[in-house]
């Protein structure tokens, strides 16, 4: 059969995920979703291989130098990133002493393909990279794997998205209400919001960029708005409960609710 050839560059994807719970070293899309992607940082590697110190075991019963496999070991293993010009996230993330794992998709992100290796790393040096060049700034951090790294294994399946639901109870006919997620808070939104309204309130906080959720239904109040959190962080991931405080006027005692209708996970 013909192999069908393809470049590391462009396919592979980069993560560091700081934590891991099972002990098979296997990530959920959860934990591998809260990681960093990074693969678009480097700009040279070294190592990230496991190499076998095999033991010589010759006789004098035959000239031929035989061997047998010995212990394995990981090559000493580095990163040259791009530094980046105004912030210093990357840096944060690989301080000297950090713990966590280095996660390779070797074929890019493909869910259920035994194609995923995990190298647990302590970061032994950062080092920015000083030259009167004209080339790009960079900083090399090396890494020290701490133990057996898990080479070809599935990557995690997608999981299922979030849906919240907001639902406005009481048939107000004036005021406003707010959506608090993961301790940020909206401005006001008014009663009668659409979804799109809902979703540019909630886009404009802190801890959600566009793209990260998609709101549809409405509008309120006769028509609940649902929230999908189906994008960037969030996918497939279980997150935080939105909550949701309302000052209405008219109507018959409205209240304004948030209900999970699809856990994500």
């Amino acid at each position: 059969m013909p192999v069908k050839k393809y470049m590391r560059r462009g396919t592979s994807k980069f993560y560091f995920v700081p934590t891991i719970a099972a002990t098979t070293m296997i990530p959920t899309r959860s934990e591998l979703n809260a990681g960093t992607e990074f693969s678009e940082y480097i700009a040279a590697m070294d190592g990230w291989t496991v190499t076998n110190n095999e033991i010589e075991t010759p006789n004098m019963a035959d000239t031929y130098d035989s061997t047998i496999p010995g212990s394995d070991k990981a090559d000493s293993s580095s990163f040259t990133f791009y530094e980046d010009e105004v912030d210093a996230d990357l840096e944060q993330t690989f301080a000297k002493g950090t713990t966590g794992y280095v996660v390779i998709l070797r074929k890019g992100d493909v869910p259920g393909n035994n194609s995923m290796d995990v190298f647990p790393i302590r970061v032994a040096s950062q080092s920015p990279q000083y030259t009167a060049d004209n080339e790009a700034a960079k900083f090399m951090v090396t890494c020290s794997i701490t133990s057996r790294p898990l080479q070809g294994a599935p990557v995690p399946l997608a999981g299922t998205d979030e849906v919240q639901t907001i639902t406005i109870t009481g048939t107000p006919t004036g005021g406003t209400f707010a959506l608090t997620f993961n301790s940020q808070t909206t401005s006001a939104i008014a009663y009668n919001a659409n979804a799109a309204a809902v979703q540019a309130a909630l886009e404009a906080l802190s801890n959600i960029a566009p793209g990260d959720i998609t709101c549809a239904g409405g509008a309120l109040p006769g028509t609940p708005v649902t929230v999908n959190f189906g994008g960037g962080v969030y996918d497939g991931t279980n997150v935080p409960q939105m909550t949701a405080s309302g000052s209405f006027t008219g109507g018959t005692s409205p209240a304004v609710t948030v209900t999970t209708t699809t856990p994500g996970g």
